[in-house]
């Protein structure tokens, strides 16, 4: 089962810490391999509860965290807060019919979100009742899409489509598994690889937390 730890990374990207078992955090490269006395759990919503915070460093470097419910999960120049995944061994390529049947039931009214989850699944979501940005149950995101051209047995139908969706999401399932990043943006390639050569290295690629 993947863990999470909670790495924290300053405006610039030059610093970044991490949360220990203690709850004090230490100097760490971001999405750094697991360390003894990282702090590490299994829930989400654990998970979930370290990410609605606010972090300040003081002027010995020190940083502390407070409870911080209303705070967005990318607050513009404060320290941002992230849920990191770790795995062991292997991992599962995702399945191009099962996202061809997740568009086809998919609404054509309203906007939705076509989702990965952790276990390599693809979902639908109601962005209005669960926003997708930083979610840690989630391994990447789509857009927000609507209309039957995105949605829906039209859109499934349509193979050129459903390769480019599918590609994308394989570029952004192979960049979460190499980088412990949750949420990735699917909405375009990340990789300039074909379907082929992601689907090979997803399934020589191993964890090692």
């Amino acid at each position: 089962m993947p863990e999470y730890t909670i790495d924290a990374l300053n405006p610039s990207g030059t610093r970044t810490w991490r949360l220990q078992s203690d709850r004090d955090w230490r100097k760490a490269r971001f999405a750094e391999p697991l360390n003894e006395g990282d702090y590490t759990t299994s829930d989400a919503e654990e998970a979930r509860h370290w990410l609605a915070g606010h972090l300040e460093k003081d002027w010995r470097g020190r940083i502390t965290w407070e409870a911080a419910p209303n705070r967005g999960p990318f607050a513009p120049g404060e320290i941002g807060i992230h849920a990191i995944v770790h795995r062991r061994g292997t991992a599962r390529v995702p399945d191009r019919e099962a996202l061809r049947q997740v568009m086809a039931k998919a609404p054509t009214e309203g906007r939705h979100v076509i989702c990965l989850d952790l276990d390599g699944n693809f979902r639908l979501r109601d962005p209005e009742a669960q926003p997708v940005a930083g979610d840690p149950t989630l391994a990447a995101h789509g857009d927000s899409l609507s209309g039957p051209a995105y949605l829906g047995p039209e859109a499934a139908a349509n193979e050129t489509y459903l390769n480019e969706t599918y590609r994308n999401f394989l570029g952004a399932w192979y960049q979460h598994l190499r980088s412990g990043r949750v949420s990735l943006y699917a909405g375009e390639a990340i990789w300039d690889l074909d379907t082929e050569t992601l689907k090979e290295r997803i399934g020589e690629w191993h964890g090692e937390g």
